[in-house]
């Protein structure tokens, strides 16, 4: 897309200052190209009409800003009342351009993975542009669509949401022409309040569109993506799905195979859940009439980013790293793998908190400790919210080692350990328990 005073005045519907043409469209005044439009973007902890004259001297040759922002030498302004809104509806116009189909994701687990897997499928016969990193909110979305390539014919976007209508607002400005929900379950209960809310949220992805696949979990899913899309199909292992598996088994490595129909498909990524991943992306190929040869090479070959369910090998110590998110749900899917991987090698867990869960963080985080034990593991290691969790079910300090500090949970866990156990890892981002995959195996490297 050709951006010009002229173009970015009709999308904004605001008035069109001199003529010039931008080169790019950045929020970030440190890193724009020469003849950039930068947008100044504002947030709790920062303006970016503070970095106007930043932003010229890298560069930009024109602004987006709050209307009655004093002028800045050598930057033409776009005066609108909201830079961020402004920023979408940028986006969007840019969406307008993509030819090919444009594929939304969200759901409570699996997002990422799901996105990473249509992405390779969607490659067998387009252009694809995705979102990478994390940039899945109401800037990351704009700016990953604004990121696409001249060459783009179609776009998978991650959509995530934190607060009561952010996912409604991203579908406005992605106008996705197939919704995936990959799941629902306890997550973000700090902004949806109830499962209730985080059901009705993400299903609100699938409004207006023609297609929506959606898993099989809760139930509910369905009838709530049903009352919004023009066409539901359901993609999973449990239940009665409208694409399933076959058959699906996980061999020694984590690595899983399924079939559907008469195509076997082979997944490097591990687990249960990355088989529910695929199906979803399969009943996608399958409403895009693709090759299902190509989307099965396709889905060969896709290598998930760190984080997740990632199995590394210590000599004779293996580590089962999900430290990427966690609530309920994927700490149970992680010990469902964790079960199919491990063998008769001593099982040990390290979790720590499960966040954003609002006023069901004791009770979520003590079910999620009785899930853990049943799982019967020779030792456990917690942090956060898992340390009131274990002490109210009186676990004998054999089996246990509590700290509020990761470095010191990870030294004590380390004395602890004969070095050939199978470990498992999880908690949420923002707890950075990967900090303590180091200490473990720092004297069982070979």
């Amino acid at each position: 897309m050709i951006w010009t005073s002229k173009t970015v005045a009709a999308t904004l519907n605001t008035d069109a200052p001199a003529a010039r043409s931008f080169s790019e469209i950045s929020t970030d005044s440190r890193t724009l190209r020469r003849d950039a439009l930068f947008v100044a973007l504002v947030g709790e902890r920062f303006d970016g009409h503070a970095y106007l004259a930043a932003a010229r001297d890298t560069g930009a040759a024109g602004a987006v800003v709050r209307r009655g922002t004093p002028s800045v030498d050598g930057l033409v302004f776009f005066e609108v009342d909201d830079p961020q809104v402004a920023l979408g509806e940028l986006a969007r116009a840019r969406r307008r351009e993509v030819v090919g189909p444009v594929v939304a994701v969200t759901g409570t687990n699996g997002k990422t993975a799901t996105k990473e897997m249509l992405a390779k499928v969607l490659g067998t016969r387009w252009r694809v542009h995705a979102t990478t990193a994390n940039l899945n909110n109401l800037i990351g979305v704009p700016k990953t669509i604004l990121s696409a390539p001249d060459s783009c014919e179609a776009l998978v976007v991650e959509v995530g949401a934190n607060i009561v209508g952010e996912i409604d607002m991203l579908r406005h400005i992605i106008e996705p022409t197939v919704a995936v929900v990959t799941n629902v379950s306890a997550g973000h209960l700090a902004g949806f309040g109830t499962l209730e809310g985080v059901l009705a949220e993400k299903a609100s992805l699938a409004s207006g569109v023609a297609v929506a696949v959606v898993g099989t979990r809760p139930p509910a899913l369905r009838d709530e993506v049903r009352r919004r899309a023009a066409r539901v199909v359901t993609a999973g292992i449990d239940g009665d799905p409208d694409i399933g598996a076959a058959s699906w088994s996980v061999n020694e490595k984590g690595e899983t195979t399924f079939t559907v129909g008469e195509q076997q498909i082979d997944l490097s990524a591990i687990g249960r859940h990355n088989v529910e991943n695929a199906l979803l992306a399969v009943a996608v190929a399958l409403e895009l009439e693709l090759d299902m040869g190509q989307v099965a090479r396709a889905l060969e070959d896709v290598r998930l980013p760190g984080g997740r369910c990632e199995v590394a090998h210590h000599g004779a110590l293996t580590i089962l790293n999900d430290t990427y998110n966690a609530n309920p749900e994927s700490l149970k899917a992680s010990l469902q793998t964790a079960a199919a991987l491990r063998g008769d090698r001593p099982f040990v867990v390290v979790v720590g908190s499960m966040l954003e869960l609002g006023s069901q963080t004791v009770r979520l985080h003590k079910e999620s400790a009785e899930e853990i034990l049943r799982e019967n593991p020779t030792l456990i290691g917690a942090t956060g919210d898992f340390v009131e969790a274990f002490e109210a079910l009186d676990v004998p300090a054999s089996r246990i080692v509590v700290s509020r500090d990761v470095e010191e949970l990870g030294s004590v866990l380390r004395s602890r350990l004969e070095g050939n156990e199978f470990v498992l890892v999880k908690a949420s981002r923002g707890v950075r328990l990967e900090r303590v995959i180091p200490l473990l195996t720092k004297e069982n490297e070979v």
